[in-house]
């Protein structure tokens, strides 16, 4: 099992309420990823992530270096509230075109599909995050029975696109009724 999966598993929830899809991790000596617990620095996913699902708690903290610092507390949170995230595929693809990376994934949906099924029901909302996510994973998810739960991309939280991220991803778990009920 790699650094990743197991940092992932961790967190898996008994039940998964929502499933998130997103890019394959960093390389490893980035140090960094969304169920790394100790991360310094970049960490876009995770914090644009909470800001949505917990913004009233995340409110209460005036930097991001103190939402850091509770970073285990919000993975709890996510995970207790039935939320899942994994990647399209499992190891990372740095240096790569984003046409390379979306066939990547879209070829390796059988084994994707293998692993929704061992984690959760075939009828889970999913959300996939990225344009090459998006791209590479939609139609096949939706052809495969799937609950993709948008017909819009959803940017990946990073370089300058975390205002677009919360701006698509709030509306829509507000109207499935899937945001956390405080």
């Amino acid at each position: 099992m790699t650094k990743f999966a197991e940092a992932r598993e961790k967190y898996r929830p008994g039940k998964i309420k929502l499933l998130f899809i997103t890019e394959a991790p960093p390389p490893e000596e980035r140090n960094r990823y969304f169920y790394f617990e100790k991360v310094h620095r970049g960490d876009s996913l995770f914090l644009e992530t909470m800001k949505v699902l917990f913004a009233e708690e995340i409110a209460a903290f005036e930097t991001i270096k103190q939402i850091r610092a509770e970073k285990s507390y919000f993975l709890k949170r996510f995970q207790q509230e039935g939320f899942h995230l994994i990647p399209g595929h499992d190891l990372p693809l740095p240096n790569t075109t984003a046409t390379f990376r979306s066939n990547v994934y879209r070829d390796n949906v059988p084994e994707l599909i293998k692993k929704i099924l061992s984690i959760a029901s075939p009828n889970v909302p999913i959300v996939l995050i990225s344009a090459v996510i998006f791209r590479g994973l939609a139609e096949p998810l939706i052809k495969s029975g799937f609950q993709v739960i948008h017909d819009e991309m959803i940017e990946f939280p990073n370089s300058g696109q975390q205002l677009n991220f919360r701006r698509k991803l709030k509306p829509l778990l507000v109207q499935r009724e899937l945001l956390p009920q405080i």
